[in-house]
């Protein structure tokens, strides 16, 4: 006690301040500090994710809806075809038809597959060329355009794809859609013809299995199968044939 007290005397006759020689509380400003980061670490944590926007044409990767009745067997030949009130074969003028089902619009194999048809229609007027779309009317719509317009093609639109039901046209597999040999087509179809694609809307769906069928006047199946995988094209020529087109 008294040698602080002879300190404090010595250092007031220097001028020097009593608390010069006092050290900084360093247990309290530790404590502070550890609660700081205490409180930091029990604080929510902020999603990095929250404000992510998500491009619309990526929910066309979503596993679609199960249409509204159960998938069918594909028909075959020489066999009623299926119909509803947005399909009926054949068709009120009793042409012989071609009848494609697009992947999704916006595909380019299913984009091929259009201008073809479209060719076709001009060139076999005594034929009826459909085209059945899943995607909504305004997004079919605005692919048709893109392409130079339908001509002569019947677009009937099927966002339930109740039509693609009946016609044994369900969800496609991972391979069917993603193989190798896919890849090379879509890339090889992009470089030699400029087709690489268009925006997928949201309303339509890159797993939807396509294909394409010929009927005849009696709406009997007379050609036609589903796809086998996503690249695969029909040859439309021959569903022309199958019908006497020459």
């Amino acid at each position: 006690m008294f040698a602080k007290l002879t300190t404090k005397i010595a250092l007031k006759k220097a001028g020097i301040p009593s608390n010069a020689l006092s050290f900084p509380d360093t247990k309290s400003s530790s404590s502070s500090k550890d609660k700081d980061l205490s409180n930091a670490a029990l604080s929510p944590i902020a999603n990095p994710f929250a404000n992510l926007s998500v491009p619309k044409s990526w929910q066309s990767w979503a596993t679609p809806a199960p249409p509204p009745i159960e998938v069918a067997p594909a028909p075959v030949v020489g066999k009623k075809a299926p119909g509803n009130v947005k399909l009926r074969l054949p068709p009120t003028d009793g042409r012989p038809a071609v009848v494609v089902f697009s992947r999704h619009a916006g595909c380019p194999f299913a984009e091929k597959t259009f201008i073809e048809l479209r060719r076709l229609a001009n060139k076999y007027p005594r034929l009826r060329f459909i085209a059945v779309s899943h995607s909504s009317k305004q997004a079919t719509d605005r692919w048709v355009s893109q392409m130079g317009g339908a001509w002569s093609v019947q677009i009937v639109i099927d966002e339930e794809r109740e039509l693609y039901a009946l016609w044994g046209l369900g969800v496609s597999t991972t391979y069917h859609l993603l193989n190798p040999w896919t890849q090379v087509a879509r890339t090889k179809l992009g470089k030699e013809e400029g087709l690489w694609g268009r925006e997928v809307d949201p309303t339509g769906n890159r797993w939807q299995v396509g294909g394409c069928w010929a009927t005849d006047e009696l709406g009997l199946v007379r050609w036609g199968a589903a796809n086998n995988t996503a690249d695969d094209i029909p040859n439309l020529v021959g569903a022309c044939k199958s019908l006497g087109a020459v």
